[in-house]
């Protein structure tokens, strides 16, 4: 990472260098201090959710075999990282392309943008944009900012994780995070520990969490607060990590005057350390490329000086854990720490060579495997080609050993590099690896260093489609059920493993002729990549290449602050599911709300349209699959009326439910009179009409999916809302604890015990998509969460374990499956006594 401009831009660039931190202001220099961090404000996003655009111009230069597309889909792959995160309000939604230069939206939002950047650099976030501080706000809202990638991208791949995980970086900045030192996403190159199947680490979840966060965010984890200091002397911008035995690495920063705290932590036992930022390396302007904090004139604050890293209370060596408990706080966990005049060892990365290629974390292996060593290199780690003085490698948590010369000089490189050796105990599990480097006074922790496997990276051998019904069976090495195929950036449906070990996956949508690079992935973090180059799919030749032929809109203009149902007609697209299509306009200031297919390639959607975007066009662009569809200057955007009627189903209902009563939000300030309704041209009974709330009967015979609702007054006649109808609700079958002890008052759930839940009434729990159904569990409100969840047709079942923070009583049990609400039951629980 370096760091393009400094404090007037706020700008990130990356190459190489090294817990969450946010972008932060204070009110003064004097304590109290409590952040004033930068980010979006989600209450004036719909479904809080942020639209980016990338530029259609994309990279000059691509890689051979790569092409716009597969870039694309990298950075939609990217940006769907920091939307998945469960503990986050934020999302993001993919908005098409747009014309740089274009003018700015009012309407908040990420541009994506290929710029020429200097050798070495491959991308920078920034805020481009910041509006005004609300009084009692806390924050100071993002109103646009911006994600930079390399428009030479000819060493550097799309399908390649150096892409993939700098565009994630990228979106993090954009998104409101700085620089973090547990080798997660927001940490640069030297010490990131991703890879792209996990992007990032529980840090950059409590970084985006804590300026995002859901209302079980603080409820369901926990924090560590104290103060770094050096005699009564606080220490600014120093790193206070959390960190848990072959589990997760938290930290945070210092204010100004010492003070942290640590937050989103999971229950549990951890050792803390605290340690100075890393010196700031070639090209880098600050100590961990960190903008400091400002005051209200915008002066920054001074970083602290250079100290002995510690272990909690006051060691080099970890033996006293801090415990954690979901909802609380752990106080008082106090540094006092020594000044030095230099950095001590810093900046180490580290790799391993499963194949051919270096693999960055090292990947490692308890079983036997060829060159099964790591590969380290770092400042203070190698002197005159020999391993430093005194230095020593010690994992943390007793998971392996050095062995006496373990460690030496790694022969094609002694002057730069080490290779590390290591014994690990039995029945050592997989998963992260973290390690303590020390050298007389030195001690450095790398959170994430390896990670450990029990069997090799997968291998593809050969893709056939199999012509009975167009899937690709993919033959190869160590696949299992969890394995996954990605054509480029897009995820294939996963169908099934063969008793032979082969993997039948659904093909994505993609041009005629259009090749793929296919990478396998395995939930242990290894790919395909870490053994061979991706495998090339090249798709049938037969069908229209071009982008935009036939593509059509119901309407060529529609009225700025106004939200309506448009149709989209695109013959190329066929038959296809919904969660494969994505509509967006080049502007932040028209999105699409909601989006349904039909058969032959016919689309709606719900377009709001700004109140501040009268006088614009945009293009519109359909991405389906692989496959990019544009329509430059798609829709107009007029003035709005002077009588306008909009309506809006309220906040959290998504649809109607046929034979029973239904509201809408109807807005018409300059009209009056009793109003009228009508659902796909068909009159419904309006029941009441007061402060602005339009309660009506949903007609009986109303056919499952989506209607045009209209609503009239003083005969005016408004524009038409697209709007689902439901099927009958699906309900709870059945909640069983154990092997089949079914819940009930005469065996009421107990905290802390698995139960396993299974609903029925579910349209089709199996979606085209194959993907998992987004699932919110809550007892008595507070959320919980859900695994092993195994879709069953119209059915599906999962498992929770019950909270110990659930009271006693018959406890309201709600479920939300992909945004639509399950009939809940009442949960009777009591306690073990």
């Amino acid at each position: 990472m370096k760091l393009r401009r400094i404090l007037a831009a706020s700008l990130f660039a990356t190459s190489l260098a090294s817990g969450y931190y946010h972008f932060v202001r204070f009110q003064g220099r004097t304590a109290p201090f409590n952040p004033i961090v930068e980010k979006f404000d989600l209450t004036v996003l719909a479904e809080k959710t942020v639209t980016y655009q990338i530029a259609e111009n994309g990279p000059a230069v691509l890689a051979p075999g790569d092409s716009l597309p597969a870039v694309v889909s990298q950075i939609r792959a990217a940006a769907r990282v920091w939307s998945e995160v469960e503990t986050s309000e934020l999302r993001l939604r993919f908005g098409g392309v747009f014309s740089p230069g274009q003018p700015v939206p009012s309407t908040p939002g990420v541009d994506v943008v290929f710029e020429e950047l200097p050798p070495g650099v491959n991308g920078y976030g920034s805020i481009t944009v910041r509006g005004e501080q609300s009084p009692g706000a806390g924050f100071v809202p993002i109103q646009r900012s911006q994600v930079v990638l390399n428009r030479d991208l000819a060493n550097r791949p799309s399908w390649g994780s150096a892409f993939f995980l700098t565009a994630v970086h990228e979106f993090g900045h954009a998104l409101g995070l700085q620089h973090s030192f547990t080798s997660g996403a927001m940490a640069t190159e030297v010490t990131r520990g991703t890879s792209k199947i996990r992007p990032i680490t529980p840090d950059d979840v409590a970084g985006i969490s804590v300026l995002y966060p859901t209302p079980s965010f603080r409820q369901q984890l926990g924090s560590i607060t104290g103060r770094v200091a050096t005699g009564n002397d606080g220490l600014a911008m120093a790193s206070v990590v959390a960190i848990a035995p072959r589990g997760a690495a938290i930290s945070a920063l210092t204010n100004p005057d010492g003070t942290f705290r640590i937050e989103g932590l999971p229950p549990g036992q951890y050792f803390v350390y605290a340690h100075p930022l890393p010196g700031a390396l070639q090209g880098e302007p600050t100590p961990g490329n960190i903008l400091p904090p400002l005051d209200p004139t915008g002066r920054p604050f001074d970083f602290g000086p250079n100290f002995d890293t510690l272990f909690f209370p006051a060691s080099r060596v970890p033996f006293v854990t801090i415990a954690v408990a979901a909802g609380q706080a752990a106080e008082n966990v106090n540094f006092s720490v020594t000044r030095r005049s230099s950095p001590g060892i810093h900046s180490v990365q580290t790799y391993s060579f499963p194949g051919q290629t270096a693999v960055k974390p090292a990947q490692l292996y308890s079983i036997d495997a060829p060159r099964n060593f790591m590969v380290a290199s770092g400042v203070g780690l190698v002197q005159n080609s020999q391993p430093a003085p005194g230095l020593q490698i010690t994992p943390l948590g007793g998971f392996a050993t050095v062995p006496p010369n373990g460690v030496r000089p790694y022969a094609p490189a002694p002057a730069s590099f080490l290779e590390v050796n290591f014994q690990f105990a039995p029945f050592v599990q997989e998963g992260p690896g973290h390690l303590i480097f020390t050298r007389g006074n030195d001690l450095y922790i790398l959170p994430n260093a390896l990670r450990l496997a029990q069997r090799t990276a997968p291998q593809i051998a050969s893709l056939a489609v199999r012509p009975e019904d167009g899937t690709v069976l993919v033959t190869g090495q160590n696949f299992s059920a969890e394995t996954r195929i990605h054509f480029d950036g897009v995820p294939a449906t996963h169908r099934a493993l063969d008793d032979q070990g082969r993997l039948i996956v659904s093909l994505p949508p993609a041009p005629p002729g259009y090749r793929s690079s296919v990478v396998a992935f395995n939930p242990d973090g290894q790919s395909s990549l870490f053994v061979q180059a991706p495998v090339e799919f090249l798709y049938d030749a037969v069908g229209d290449p071009s982008s935009s032929a036939g593509i059509s809109l119901s309407t060529p203009t529609l009225p700025a602050g106004t939200e309506s149902l448009v149709e989209f007609f695109a013959p190329q697209l066929g038959v296809t599911a919904e969660s494969l299509v994505q509509a967006g306009f080049s502007t932040s200031d028209i999105q699409v709300r909601r989006l349904w297919t039909t058969p032959n390639g016919r689309l709606l959607a719900n377009v709001w349209v700004s109140p501040n975007a009268a006088g614009s066009y945009a293009s519109l662009t359909l991405s389906h699959g692989l496959r990019l569809l544009t329509l430059p200057n798609a829709l107009q955007v007029t003035a709005s009326p002077a009588r306008l009627i909009q309506a809006a189903l309220p906040s959290g209902v998504t649809g109607l439910v046929p034979g029973a009563s239904a509201q809408l939000l109807v807005q018409s300030p300059q009209l009056a009179g009793a109003p009228s309704i009508s659902l796909n041209g068909q009159p419904a009974t309006v029941l009441s009409y007061e402060g602005g709330i339009l309660t009506f009967a949903v007609p009986a015979n109303l056919p499952t999916g989506p209607i045009a609702v209209r609503v009239g007054m003083a005969g005016e006649i408004g524009l038409p809302l697209g709007v689902q109808v439901l099927p009958p609700p699906a309900y709870i079958t059945s909640v069983i604890a154990g092997l089949n002890q079914n819940i009930n008052e005469a065996r009421p759930a107990r905290p802390g015990e698995i139960l396993t839940v299974l609903i029925s009434g579910l349209p089709d729990a199996n979606s085209a998509s194959g993907a998992t159904p987004r699932l919110t569990l809550a007892v008595a409100g507070l959320e919980h969460r859900t695994f092993s969840v195994t879709p069953l047709g119209s059915a599906i079942q999962f498992q929770f374990i019950l909270l110990n923070s659930v009271p006693t009583g018959n406890l309201p049990l709600t479920i939300i499956i992909d945004g639509f609400s399950v009939n809940g039951i009442s949960l009777p629980v009591r306690g073990l006594n």
